[in-house]
């Protein structure tokens, strides 16, 4: 992807109204590899806006903590996570960190965690990128600010690379996430437990006070 389009997608004027707040993760191992976190949302107008990056090399402790704080400060109604590594120990990792943020007074205990969604790759990472990539190209997906080293993976990525880094991961994890017509065949969506369902509900019907406050603070 050329310089140039990345430079054209950043937006960090135009109003939007989000729909959907979202943070996706892309996990790593021991804590050697970049583990990608990804904020963002859907908006009204139906692109898909990526708004945060705080992805680093991180152990899996690391990046749920860095996950269910970003999902706490921009009001985020879901997280998904890659479900290829380590299953639901990646779900049992973020639900760690949620209650001890809490426990810790880092996130108040009347704060509902959001729900979790575990996204698992059908396809490699390559035909899983490359359609995100024409969906920047088909203006589909903006970032709201420079992301410098977001920017420089998806500049240095090649459709030919056998593998591509977390940051392109969990960018394309999130907007696969928001609109999974993108491409129906690179990812599915495991059914979501039936016990968490009382809190999502209540986290649903919050969500667009969230969303709306959320959405005049990014659009000043």
């Amino acid at each position: 992807m050329s310089e140039e389009l990345l430079r054209l997608i950043r937006d960090g004027s135009t109003v939007v109204e989000p729909q959907k707040i979202a943070v996706a993760i892309d996990p790593s191992g021991g804590g050697r590899d970049v583990a990608g976190v990804i904020g963002g949302f859907l908006g009204d107008d139906g692109r898909v806006w990526v708004t945060d990056d705080v992805s680093a090399a991180m152990s899996s402790a690391e990046w749920s903590t860095a996950a269910a704080l970003l999902a706490h400060r921009t009001n985020g109604a879901i997280i998904y996570v890659e479900w290829n590594f380590g299953r639901d120990m990646c779900v049992l990792a973020i639900q760690t960190s949620w209650e001890k943020l809490q426990n810790d007074g880092e996130i108040p205990k009347t704060v509902l965690m959001p729900a979790i969604q575990p996204v698992r790759a059908k396809q490699g990472k390559l035909l899983r990128a490359e359609p995100i990539a024409q969906q920047m190209v088909q203006d589909k997906a903006r970032f709201r600010e420079v992301f410098t080293e977001l920017e420089r993976e998806w500049a240095t990525w090649q459709p030919t690379d056998p593998d591509s880094p977390g940051r392109i991961d969990a960018s394309c994890i999130l907007v696969y996430g928001l609109i999974p017509e993108a491409n129906q065949g690179a990812i599915v969506h495991p059914p979501l437990p039936q016990a968490p369902q009382p809190r999502q509900i209540g986290r649903a019907g919050s969500a667009s006070g969230a969303a709306a406050a959320y959405g005049r603070r990014i659009g000043k």
